[in-house]
């Protein structure tokens, strides 16, 4: 096979301190090769070449190869290490490390020992034991959450007629106000207990349940408490007897720090300095169910494996398979045309090439895991570092290299008249819905807004303050194909207003229309002094690094634009 690798360039120098102010702050809602970039990789690759010709995979070896050189461009420039795991049914294929678990120890990353702080990853295995309540009748999706709040201090307040429920916590849809931080503290005796953080940091409700998704930290690590509440035990134990055991996931846990009896090593986070990476401190997750999971890549394996072969691996079953076809089929529509939501999972890719997938991020490591039902696999991607390209690029140059999904085509214009008018109607500056609307946290939503604008009848052109500038053409009336991709937006148009508008690649939130006086043009002359209040707003995270590492991104953009002057 050859390998194609798809370039975007930007142009806007405010661009990349964009990306880099926004990379860090992602944290809050992925031959050998050293730190050098040159090789030595511990493996416990699997390299059998008699493989079924239906097999996405025939020959390992090759596959091999292709992630080997794959990962070579990235070791030691977009990470110090890597830890990668991908899976044919119940089959681990590859199961390998890159580069240095901890640049000052010089350790190397191996795939069966070394483990990584996998971030929202771990809230596919907080969904996965909702599921397992479900099927054992102590949980319903559709109850009022309070149900199971009798002898908790949690509440959730009754804002709205409709109560929120366990379906509404699985889909994002339970419309709890984002504040972005999953209460992030540097010292492990900050952390307290779920229910007593849960019920100090109540978050209000903003809209009413089932309307729109809105990524929540907040509702993931309700569920993961309703889940222990439910079985009288922490959620670190029960996960730990449910899943963990039965799937001798010996190398996992959302117990925090790592306890000193974990058969692993835990890899270090690095921040990047200059030209090298640097071990930095970790940091700690109170909202554990959201975020707290360190697992290593065999593993993450076969949990990857349980969810394809219909929630068995071997002998070992945690989910019915019928509970398993439920929690892998839809539960939330944003629009039929986007990608939408599974339980815990979201789709991803093309909207019809049914991959299911979850990203996850803390303050210095990143991840990205996805199953391609259809061809029986599933593929791991962790860092111990967090750049601004995130370990789903090199899942997707697998998924394109081994055709898990269709390559794009030219999208065909509607032959639906009023095109020009259309493209008119949805024409404006859109927000989206997980990031903060309010706070100093309000200024990663500014710097995301898309503005829209019609070029053409039945075409539309989206740019953001990065500069990031796609083409779209109308294949049915308000939605519309990106040109030169899979991406797709949908907008809901009520008597001729733009009520929301849908993109596939963002599937964690739904965009609606901006007033004015939000605008880039009116806000972006305040985005320093928004940026200043972010900083002191860390301030309360208990002194770790983010801040100083968008300042240290900002300053090597500096002295890199000045070297090219």
């Amino acid at each position: 096979m050859t390998r194609s690798r798809s370039a975007t360039v930007r142009s806007s120098d405010d661009g990349t301190t964009r990306r880099a102010f926004l990379t860090t702050l992602g944290a809050l809602g992925l031959t050998s090769l050293g730190t050098t970039g040159q090789a030595s990789a511990t493996t416990d690759a699997h390299t059998d070449m008699a493989r079924s010709s239906t097999d996405p995979f025939p020959d390992s070896v090759e596959l091999e190869a292709f992630v080997d050189d794959v990962i070579a461009d990235r070791i030691g420039t977009t990470t110090p290490g890597a830890t990668v795991a991908i899976v044919s049914g119940d089959t681990p294929i590859l199961t390998k490390g890159y580069g240095s678990a901890d640049v000052d120890a010089n350790i190397p990353v191996r795939a069966d020992e070394t483990v990584f702080r996998v971030g929202s990853v771990g809230k596919l295995v907080t969904y996965t034991a909702v599921m397992q309540g479900v099927e054992q009748g102590v949980l319903d999706l559709d109850t009022d959450v309070n149900t199971y709040l009798t002898d908790s201090a949690v509440t959730v307040a009754d804002t709205y007629d409709d109560p929120v429920t366990l379906r509404h916590l699985g889909t994002h849809t339970a419309g709890f106000e984002s504040t972005l931080d999953p209460e992030i503290v540097a010292d492990p005796e900050a952390l307290t207990s779920l229910e007593t953080l849960l019920a100090d940091h109540q978050r209000s409700r903003v809209r009413p349940p089932g309307e729109h998704v809105g990524y929540s930290n907040y509702g993931a690590a309700l569920a993961g408490h309703i889940v222990a509440e439910a079985h009288d035990t922490t959620f670190e134990e029960h996960v730990q007897s449910e899943i963990f055991d039965p799937l001798e996931m010996t190398h996992s846990t959302f117990a925090q720090p790592v306890p000193g009896d974990q058969p692993s090593d835990l890899a270090a986070p690095h921040v990047r300095d200059s030209e090298s990476f640097l071990a930095a401190d970790d940091v700690y997750i109170n909202m554990r169910p959201a975020g707290s999971l360190s697992a290593s890549a065999t593993d993450m394996a076969a949990f990857m494996s349980a969810h394809l072969g219909d929630g068995a691996l071997n002998d070992s079953r945690i989910l019915d398979a019928d509970t398993a076809e439920r929690m892998h089929s839809r539960h939330h529509v944003r629009h039929p045309a986007v990608t939408n939501w599974r339980y815990g999972f979201h789709e991803y890719g093309d909207p019809d090439a049914n991959l299911i997938a979850h990203s996850g991020a803390t303050v210095n490591f990143t991840s990205h895991l996805l199953l391609a039902p259809d061809h029986n696999v599933g593929i791991f991607v962790a860092y111990n570092s967090k750049p601004s390209e995130q370990p789903a690029a090199i899942v997707d140059e697998i998924v394109a290299e081994y055709d898990l999904q269709p390559a794009p085509t030219t999208p065909q214009p509607t032959a639906k008249e009023d095109g020009r008018k259309r493209a008119e109607t949805v024409a404006g500056e859109y927000s989206v819905t997980y990031l903060p609307q309010r706070g100093p946290l309000q200024v990663a939503d500014l710097l995301e807004h898309v503005t829209v604008e019609p070029t053409g009848d039945s075409q539309l052109r989206t740019t953001t303050l990065e500069g990031d500038a796609r083409q779209w053409v109308e294949t049915e009336p308000y939605v519309y194909h990106e040109v030169g991709g899979h991406d797709v937006i949908a907008f809901e148009v009520t008597d001729g207003t733009v009520d929301v508008m849908n993109m596939s690649s963002e599937p964690t939130g739904v965009y609606q229309p901006v007033p004015f006086h939000e605008q880039q043009v009116v806000t972006g002359g305040i985005l320093g002094t928004a940026l200043s209040g972010f900083g002191l707003s860390l301030a309360g995270w208990g002194g770790h690094s983010v801040w100083q590492q968008w300042k240290q991104h900002r300053s090597d953009d500096e002295l890199g634009m000045e070297d090219s002057q």
